[in-house]
């Protein structure tokens, strides 16, 4: 293993940092201090000192850079999370304030104490809060935004989506919407449960200005969007494949399912980073016990990964005290939609049945929930999340109401 030095002259303990790598750190920072490089799985990552601030670089093998992550005074923080912090944490000190850049995103991240609470607040670009977690004994375990329970489980927030900033009320085509997603130029991506079209919406207009034949009638779930390309879900867990939206005839080709007739598929989502699709099981597999699944969709190959890459335990106390004493085992969680957000990596889920939205972390442990009105959103079938954190969620309507699409300024 060769020894890396830097421009400042920094010794460190031995790590192989490729040529490419070393050069990208040269050019962005060509002088700082006590410079430390560690490996990882995704790549490598730069800690040092830069006019008296810790900061940390993360790059892949090819010297791309990946994020960067820096100590920022108080005063850099967004108006509305300093404004927050002062009503709702008033008691605590700021130990740490730290700016991260992902790509084109940004967060904040804010380490405060009080007494033997040590708490980590994670801001939007805006000021929103996304995400508190408590730090104990050097784990963190994932939280609600107001409060977790003694037992450290996530609580239910009966609040949270209690006032939308938008509502559209959706043409009668769209009466039974089962999908959103966002196109490139901001229109709505829309399919619904029985005709293999996509219906484009304009938000603006509150018009569908186009249409995109993909397949015969069928009860479709989900939909995904990336770029000028589709995916559609259908509940069987076929997924469809859309080429190009722009055309009126676009090529499609289809992802076979390997799941269980019995789980119903219905949440799709786009996981770009690792070039997959995640799908979300309404039903049930016998085989996973006392569990629901994600499954994942490699898009390489083209091929479904068999087993869950997210098992979601049903004995979670969230989720038997959001669904009531009369219901039990798989009826406690029947998602309708899965997202990821793209601030935060998240996986949000939606549950129409139960009338509930949830983020559920990587090891299945759903770590904070809210309660949708019934009144706004009487069949919640939809979720899209814009780069800035806005939730749309669409609602289907009956035979005497129309679907819906209503916006939220935040997540949970």
């Amino acid at each position: 293993m060769a020894l890396s030095t830097t421009a400042c002259d920094s010794f460190q303990e031995s790590v192989d940092v490729p040529e490419v790598v070393q050069t990208q750190f040269d050019n962005l920072y060509p002088a700082v201090d006590k410079l430390k490089w560690d490996e990882n799985p995704g790549g490598y990552q730069a800690a040092f000192e830069l006019s008296g601030r810790s900061r940390t670089a993360h790059f892949d093998a090819q010297g791309k850079l990946l994020k960067i992550d820096e100590e920022i005074e108080s005063q850099g923080l967004p108006e509305e999370a300093l404004a927050l912090m002062q009503r709702q944490y008033d008691k605590y000190e700021l130990e740490e304030a730290r700016r991260v850049q992902t790509g084109e995103q940004t967060t904040y991240v804010v380490e405060l104490d009080y007494q033997k609470d040590k708490l980590e607040l994670t801001f939007n670009e805006k000021g929103q809060l996304l995400k508190q977690e408590e730090i104990e004994n050097s784990k963190v375990s994932a939280q609600f935004a107001s409060i977790a329970d003694s037992f450290g489980a996530a609580t239910l927030n009966e609040n949270a989506f209690a006032k939308p900033v938008t509502k559209w009320e959706l043409p009668s085509r769209l009466k039974e919407v089962s999908g959103i997603a966002f196109l490139p130029d901001g229109r709505m991506a829309c399919v619904q449960d029985e005709q293999g079209t996509i219906f484009i919406f304009n938000l603006d207009s509150k018009k569908i200005e186009g249409q995109v034949r993909f397949g015969s009638p069928g009860d479709y779930e989900g939909i995904a969007v990336d770029g000028k390309k589709a995916y559609i879900l259908r509940s069987d867990g076929t997924v469809f494949e859309v080429a190009d939206l722009t055309t009126n005839e676009p090529q499609v080709k289809k992802y076979a399912s390997v799941l269980a007739g019995s789980q119903n598929t219905e949440g799709l989502a786009l996981d770009k980073e690792n070039n997959r699709l995640l799908i979300a099981c309404k039903g049930y597999d016998k085989r996973l016990g006392q569990n629901k699944g994600i499954y994942a969709i490699d898009l390489a190959s083209g091929k479904m990964n068999p087993k869950p890459v997210v098992t979601i335990p049903m004995d979670q106390e969230v989720l038997k005290k959001s669904a009531g004493k009369k219901k039990k085992g798989y009826d406690l969680l029947q998602p309708s939609s899965l997202e990821v957000h793209p601030q935060t990596g998240d996986y949000y889920l939606l549950d129409a049945v139960n009338q509930k939205i949830m983020v559920v972390e990587k090891n299945g442990k759903i770590s904070r929930a809210a309660t949708l009105d019934k009144d706004l959103l009487r069949q919640p079938e939809g979720l899209a999340i814009t780069q800035n954190g806005e939730l749309y969620i669409a609602s289907e309507g009956n035979k005497n109401s129309s679907g819906v699409i209503l916006k939220y300024e935040g997540g949970l």
